[in-house]
């Protein structure tokens, strides 16, 4: 698993979007939280694994010919999911874009109908479904990288069983080398499952404001 720290870009849009109902404000608030525990298990994530990473080359880990190349299989795995992760954030905040620029619009024509109460009810129930679509594609965008971790889950996790396999018979690797292999495993498995558990707790409170705000 790459050093750099992978965190997902996720916005907290509050000035479109926004909301005078109290239980939506509690649910962006909710939201907000997801995203930082999201941002928090990333960053500890890690931190973990570039600790993993230099115990490993401290005690040796290139004397062990079995279990390198494997970290490398393990490392351009993790960049192709990284890639693809970027593809879909890329694709949310492309919506996301059109969205706001169509709320953007909206409110622009709730100033201009100001005094004509027919047309400012149409413009709010517009206003109110595309506050609804913007929500329904940050969705969408979470589901997509949810899938996307998914996806490479099971591949990332064959690699790090095959690395723990390697070094547990490798002949040059020492006891120190397999505890520390051991440790960079655990830390690798424990960080995609988080980070699967945090995107889907955010997909689901967003789901929540969705179904407040159609209330």
């Amino acid at each position: 698993m790459c050093n750099r720290v992978a965190i997902e870009a996720l916005e907290s849009r509050t000035l479109l979007s926004a909301t005078p109902s109290a239980t939506a404000k509690l649910d962006r608030l909710e939201i907000r939280v997801d995203l930082l525990k999201f941002r928090a298990d990333a960053l500890a994530g890690s931190a973990a694994i570039l600790s993993d990473r230099l115990s490993m080359k401290a005690d040796n880990v290139a004397a062990a010919t079995t279990v390198t190349p494997l970290l490398t299989q393990l490392k351009n795995d993790a960049k192709a999911m990284r890639t693809a992760l970027k593809v879909d954030r890329l694709t949310e905040a492309a919506n996301a874009l059109t969205d706001e620029a169509t709320i953007a619009t909206d409110l622009k024509q709730i100033i201009l109908d100001k005094g004509n109460a027919t047309a400012l009810a149409a413009d709010h129930t517009k206003l109110q479904a595309d506050r609804l679509q913007l929500q329904n594609d940050f969705i969408a965008g979470l589901d997509s990288r949810i899938a996307t971790r998914q996806t490479y889950h099971d591949t990332l996790f064959n690699d790090t069983q095959a690395i723990l396999a390697a070094a547990n018979t490798d002949p040059n690797a020492s006891a120190k080398l397999k505890t520390d292999v051991q440790t960079f495993v655990t830390d690798v498995d424990a960080k995609l499952d988080k980070m699967a558990a945090d995107l889907t707790q955010i997909a689901s409170d967003r789901a929540k404001l969705v179904a407040d705000l159609s209330a």
